[in-house]
């Protein structure tokens, strides 16, 4: 007589105690894949990570990009291949293409990134907040609704020759809170712009401003206002603490609290940095093309400022050998690049509201670009080198002006050597959408 052997129990049968015991032994990208497995698992995962005794394990920041066997194709069609977007790993140098939930909503430009959440824009001017890593999304109002004093009339920019569709309008994008749609957060919920036009304001520059959207009601969000901001064109916004901060194309510094029904601006700060003069006469002897690009980031309770130099360079040959456009043989063909030179740092004096450069940055690895800027501790993250500054390409309009080059500028620039080297090789000189860092959320 044979034995008769047990049905095996499937694995959506695992209780919750059994279940949170494996998933307090594994690590992020695990607990990712343990929520893709079935419907059962996913909503276990998703009590455990927003339960208050989870304790997430530092994460090193990724990078969103298309996967190197995607980067060579031509983007004539807008380049947002969503299905195909992966993360990069800097500790571990690996490309994952399994954790990222991007297909079904990345169908605009990202237009930021804070806390793990992504800002997406279309072409016609709606905005998403979107998690990719647990597939939460919260739909914003349109840009279109009105309100902002340079998008009066969206359609008929949208409609004209130089712009294609109404991605072009925002430069970046944050969140005002780290926990978006935490009940003790939830007053704070909303949504940083930088937005603008070109060929506006001084000297035919471009010209933006900084808007705002509350989301308090779960189900009927506000419309976006323009934030009293003093300047024409502005680089980066951060927010932290209740506060928004601001850096115009001059190294000018703006503060609202939103500790309150709505933001107040309590600082405008115009002192511009100092050796700003000096910086740019060294680069002029240099006799290359450059620009500045001015960005903000919290350290360890201190306002930075830092100052990326980008310079112009001509590449001639498949090793990437850089060279003037008078130099070697014209016949050649030839790709315009830009490429980032150094950076210099600043720190916020508060009392006499002065900025103090700052030789090195200790044990903290700041990571910007696209992003909301952030700084974090080596330590916390494996892979980097302390002392240095991460960035991606931030000159996203090139990728909409038909350079031969875009989204390729990135590096590690570390202050101790004053030197710029990859952390990811490519040999794609315009990777669109644009590469961005994310903070691994799974919330």
């Amino acid at each position: 007589m044979g034995i008769k052997r047990k049905r095996d129990a499937a694995w959506s049968d695992l209780g919750t105690d059994i279940s949170e015991c494996i998933l307090r032994r594994l690590g992020f990208v695990d607990i990712l894949r343990f929520k893709r497995a079935c419907s059962w698992w996913f909503s276990v995962a998703e009590s455990y990570t927003s339960s208050s005794w989870y304790r997430p394990c530092f994460q090193t920041p990724w990078l969103l990009l298309l996967p190197p066997d995607h980067q060579e194709e031509k983007a004539d069609k807008g380049g947002e291949r969503s299905s195909s977007l992966c993360f990069f790993n800097l500790d571990e140098k690996k490309a994952y293409r399994d954790v990222c939930l991007c297909g079904e909503v990345y169908e605009g430009r990202c237009v930021g990134s804070s806390h793990g959440w992504l800002v997406l824009l279309d072409r016609t001017a709606n905005l998403i907040v979107f998690n990719p890593f647990c597939g939460a999304r919260i739909q914003l109002v349109s840009l279109k609704e009105g309100g902002l004093k340079l998008l009066d009339d969206v359609d008929a920019f949208a409609g004209g020759k130089k712009y294609k569709d109404c991605r072009a309008f925002v430069s970046k994008a944050v969140l005002m809170s780290d926990h978006i749609g935490k009940k003790k957060n939830k007053d704070k919920d909303g949504v940083v712009l930088i937005y603008g036009v070109e060929g506006e304001g001084r000297h035919g520059t471009k010209m933006n401003k900084l808007a705002f959207c509350m989301f308090k009601d779960k189900d009927k969000y506000g419309r976006f206002i323009d934030l009293d901001g003093a300047y024409e064109r502005y680089d980066d916004v951060i927010c932290y603490d209740d506060v928004i901060c601001a850096i115009s194309s001059y190294g000018f510094v703006e503060v609202w609290d939103f500790s309150g029904s709505s933001p107040t601006k309590v600082m405008d700060m115009r002192s511009s940095l100092p050796r700003l003069k000096a910086i740019e006469f060294a680069i002029s002897s240099r006799q290359v093309c450059s620009w500045f690009h001015f960005y903000l980031v919290e350290s360890c309770g201190e306002l930075l400022s830092l100052v990326r130099v980008v310079e112009d360079f001509v590449y001639v040959d498949v090793d990437g050998k850089s060279v003037r456009d008078r130099d070697g043989d014209n016949n050649k063909p030839k790709i315009r690049i830009y490429q980032t030179s150094m950076f210099y740092v600043f720190r916020l004096d508060l009392h006499p509201k002065e900025w103090v450069e700052m030789e090195s940055l200790g044990d903290q690895v700041v990571f910007l670009g696209g992003n909301q800027s952030i700084s974090l501790r080596a330590e916390d993250c494996p892979g980097c080198l302390n002392n240095s500054i991460y960035f991606t390409d931030s000159s996203w309009e090139q990728a909409d002006e038909n350079h031969s080059s875009s989204g390729h500028d990135m590096g590690y620039y570390n202050l101790r050597d004053r030197s710029v080297k990859p952390f990811y090789h490519s040999q794609c000189y315009k990777m669109k959408p644009t590469p961005i860092w994310v903070l691994p959320n799974p919330w």
